[in-house]
């Protein structure tokens, strides 16, 4: 009885559009995608590419061989002390990570401008226990990472679908073959 109540629920869900948060971030039709940087970063680079993958995006090594490529131009990561306390030591760390980038096509044409996409958060330090303060940083800057790795991965949604463009091209192509050329006279 369960079983059927359980398989209910999940039809019912399914049918009204509900699904789980970031699901279907990037559309399946993306097809193939290249990831360009020069990044000496290659933990932010790992994470891209796991997330590609989990939405089921494959990830090719070259570009050529891609539908489209993200192309990482900057990577840039920022602590600055936020505040001090009253004995004049540091109380809040300030961190920030910006990730320049912009996608291109299979031939290299850049689809979008350059997009920046940042993320800042801060935290403090606790002076009695410094190991668990630099546990928290490592913490934060992963779920930077991810944050950026997310804002990527929604400028993916709006790249044309690869149906749409064969399509266009199509028709830009037949209509090129039907327009009677200019007589001159």
């Amino acid at each position: 009885m369960q079983n059927i109540l359980l398989a209910t629920m999940i039809t019912l869900l399914c049918a009204c559009g509900w699904q789980l948060r970031d699901a279907q971030v990037v559309p399946q039709s993306i097809g193939s995608l290249h990831i360009a940087t020069q990044l000496a970063d290659r933990d932010f680079v790992s994470e891209l590419t796991r997330a590609l993958d989990v939405y089921g995006v494959e990830v090719v090594a070259s570009a050529a061989a891609a539908d489209y490529s993200v192309v990482i131009v900057d990577f840039r990561q920022n602590r600055f002390v936020g505040t001090l306390n009253a004995s004049g030591r540091v109380a809040e760390f300030q961190l920030n990570e910006d990730v320049d980038f912009l996608i291109a096509n299979a031939i290299g044409t850049p689809l979008t401008s350059l997009f920046t996409a940042s993320v800042e958060r801060n935290y403090e330090i606790e002076e009695r226990d410094l190991l668990s303060s630099e546990n928290e940083e490592r913490l934060i800057k992963r779920e930077m990472r991810q944050e950026i790795v997310r804002q990527i991965l929604n400028r993916l949604k709006v790249l044309p679908n690869q149906s749409d463009v064969a399509e266009a091209s199509e028709a830009s192509q037949r209509e090129t073959a039907e327009t009677p050329e200019p007589i001159e006279q």
